[in-house]
């Protein structure tokens, strides 16, 4: 069984029509289990050389002879910091917010080393009525209120947000992303369902700061709400502050399995 985390609400507020929370882990050990168990495995799933290591394995099983291609498999490099980050969010929203993810936009890389562009969140929210989701996730554990990430740099949260909410054109492409994906699926279902919420400016909008060993301050967010222009109406905006105990240079070797001290 998947180990879950508790978390602590330690702020909540709107600003500018925007929905702000941020939350404490309640437990470091629960937290540890999480990269460990949790973490770890989204990354696996997104690991698209495993993936054709296990076909090619299964291939073999059944008489097919591939000669030395197996051998020739390399190992992915290991996950980056903000890749971690990234998973880490996925399954917070997946955990809390009801979101679902159903592709790893990894599989997307064309290149070992390649850095995708777009919105690091695409997938679906809600259980019962399914609407789209998209979202920006930013990892940090900069002494710094608010993180330069969030607000300080050309693609910070706060102009990503901005670009997410105000450029129709983008999201028509992500929801294209996923058709490609969906159709012919056990989710082609929901995202007709959320293709209707969307035809009605239903839809959810979410950025995510994900900080390590770094104390939780409301202005970490509610500084780049004004900035992200939402105006208020069918979608929601919702900016969240995940706060764990661990800094983002460990998070690596928390994935992997090393020893690490909070």
């Amino acid at each position: 069984m998947n180990p879950k985390m508790n978390w602590n609400l330690q702020f909540q507020s709107e600003s500018s029509h925007i929905q702000v929370a941020g939350f404490v882990a309640a437990s470091a050990e629960e937290c540890r289990q999480y990269f460990v168990r949790r973490v770890s495995a989204k990354i696996a799933e997104s690991d698209g050389s495993e993936e054709l290591r296990q076909h090619l394995i299964e291939l073999e099983t059944t008489g097919f002879d591939l000669g030395e291609l197996l051998g020739q498999v390399v190992t992915s490099p290991r996950a980056k910091d903000w890749e971690i980050g990234e998973a880490f969010a996925e399954i917070a929203l997946d955990d809390g917010y009801e979101a679902m993810f159903p592709w790893p936009t990894a599989f997307d890389k064309r290149t070992r080393k390649a850095s995708l562009p777009g919105p690091d969140l695409v997938g679906l929210q809600r259980h019962a009525a399914p609407r789209f989701v998209f979202g920006q996730v930013k990892s940090s554990s900069e002494n710094r209120v608010p993180p330069q990430v969030v607000n300080s740099a050309p693609d910070c949260l706060r102009n990503q947000m901005f670009q997410l909410r105000n450029r129709p054109t983008d999201r028509q492409t992500l929801v294209s992303w996923l058709l490609v994906r969906m159709r012919g699926t056990e989710w082609e279902d929901a995202f007709n369902e959320a293709l209707k919420h969307y035809s009605k400016g239903d839809l959810w909008l979410v950025g995510v700061l994900v900080s390590g060993k770094r104390d939780p301050v409301e202005t970490d967010l509610t500084n780049i709400c004004a900035g992200i222009d939402h105006q208020p109406g069918e979608s929601e905006v919702h900016l969240l502050g995940f706060y764990i105990p661990f800094h983002k240079d460990e998070w690596v070797d928390l994935v992997y399995d090393r020893e690490v001290t909070p």
